[in-house]
């Protein structure tokens, strides 16, 4: 009898201590779910905020873009597109022949940038293959010489030249002739950096073998390469100039991406491949079987000093060439060269003379020609070349060198930075 009442005793003791065990699981389990579903809807408050200021920043891009002819450079406004009280720091800057549209939409603690590389558009000249200054020189086109599209040119008539002896030529020509103007059309736009403004960096702070990435959301940093050069294996890209009083070479070992080069005289060499903006003062000499990635630029003005850019066999250019000056006088000293099977792929502006032997995809506007051969030279003679405007991109965002002030003329994206 004892032993049967301590068994239930024993029984109903151990159902007890169950059944709150039990008890604890399910509050625990409870708490789970309740701190879960807290979490949860933390977490989509966060997401939707962040989509939020996502699509804000977006906008605000979007309204920079549309309205980037009317912001100032280098100057930081606040936008607050849909007046929500999520404002964004807006920022337009100059980077070579392109800008840079900076905006920022911070919330909280929540920050969203979005930069790219932007070019304005012309909507004229769209079939204009090439211009040369009218200064009562006929321009003759010799061999298998190839132009695709419209032609300003002395007497708005071409003739043709036996270059060398050659008993006949196999010229193509599609487009329009008419007469230019005894002037070359001035461009509107000057590079000129005031590169004291900027934080300048020795390259012995760069070790070697190393990535390194400044952004253009950042301040632009001037590598000084006057006594030195890049170490091997070195990645440059973004926010950077690389700048030299003497006379700067770029071997194929660099790896530069979106940067600006600055010296007197440039020369790249042979089997270089990268994104460059080329800013000189008197040479620059591109060797053979080099590749400037779109988008790419050369730029030389001067007045005072002989100028010479060189593009040599094999190398191709997307991006465009200028060389410029103020004045005619200067003209004679100002010279481009592009050897055979060298491309260009953009438009060509030579406030000089020059000789053409590759091809152009875009746009070439000269104050004459000159072509050396191993026999003789020639003046205004284009031989074995090809310049056509049909085959150039219908998307593609040339040089800015005309300011039209047309309302088609619009601001598009080259690519994100």
């Amino acid at each position: 009898m004892g032993d049967t009442i301590k068994t239930k005793l024993f029984v109903k003791g151990s159902s007890l201590t169950n059944a709150i065990f039990i008890c604890i699981i399910v509050a625990v389990f409870s708490g789970c779910l309740v701190l879960v579903s807290h979490y949860h809807n933390l977490l989509n408050k966060q997401l939707q905020t962040h989509i939020g200021v996502i699509n804000n920043n977006q906008s605000s891009f979007n309204y920079l873009l549309s309205n980037a002819k009317n912001v100032q450079y280098n100057k930081t406004e606040v936008l607050d597109v849909f007046e929500d009280g999520i404002p964004s720091l807006i920022e337009k800057k100059n980077w070579g022949f392109y800008d840079v549209l900076v905006c920022k939409t911070i919330f909280k603690n929540d920050t969203i940038s979005k930069v790219a590389l932007v070019g304005n558009r012309y909507r004229e000249n769209d079939k204009l293959a090439l211009f040369v200054t009218d200064y009562d020189k006929p321009l003759k086109l010799s061999g298998a010489t190839q132009i695709w599209g419209d032609l300003k040119i002395p007497n708005g008539k071409y003739g043709q030249a036996y270059v060398n002896g050659q008993k006949g030529n196999s010229i193509k020509f599609t487009g329009k002739q008419t007469k230019s103007q005894d002037k070359l059309p001035k461009i509107d736009k000057t590079l000129e950096f005031n590169i004291s403004r900027f934080q300048h960096e020795s390259i012995n702070s760069y070790g070697e073998y190393g990535l390194y990435v400044n952004s253009f959301s950042q301040d632009t940093k001037v590598i000084d390469l006057d006594k030195t050069t890049f170490p091997q294996g070195v990645t440059c890209k973004g926010n950077y100039i690389l700048y030299s009083k003497n006379q700067l070479e770029l071997p194929a070992s660099y790896k530069l991406h979106d940067v600006i080069v600055m010296a007197p005289k440039v020369k790249v060499m042979s089997g270089f491949k990268g994104n460059i903006q080329i800013v000189a003062e008197k040479e620059i000499d591109v060797d053979e079987n080099v590749s400037l990635l779109y988008p790419s630029s050369i730029y030389v003005k001067n007045d005072i000093d002989s100028v010479l850019v060189t593009i040599q066999k094999g190398s191709k250019i997307a991006g465009g060439i200028v060389v410029d000056g103020n004045t005619q006088k200067a003209s004679l000293h100002r010279k481009i060269s592009i050897q055979e099977d060298a491309t260009i792929i953009g438009d060509v502006y030579c406030y000089g003379s020059t000789e053409l032997k590759g091809k152009i995809i875009g746009t070439l506007y000269t104050d004459k020609f000159h072509l050396v051969t191993n026999a003789a030279k020639y003046e205004n003679v284009i031989l074995n070349s090809t310049i056509t405007k049909k085959e150039l991109p219908e998307d593609f965002i040339g040089l800015p060198l005309f300011n039209t002030n047309s309302k088609e003329d619009s601001y598009e994206i080259i690519k994100a930075l």
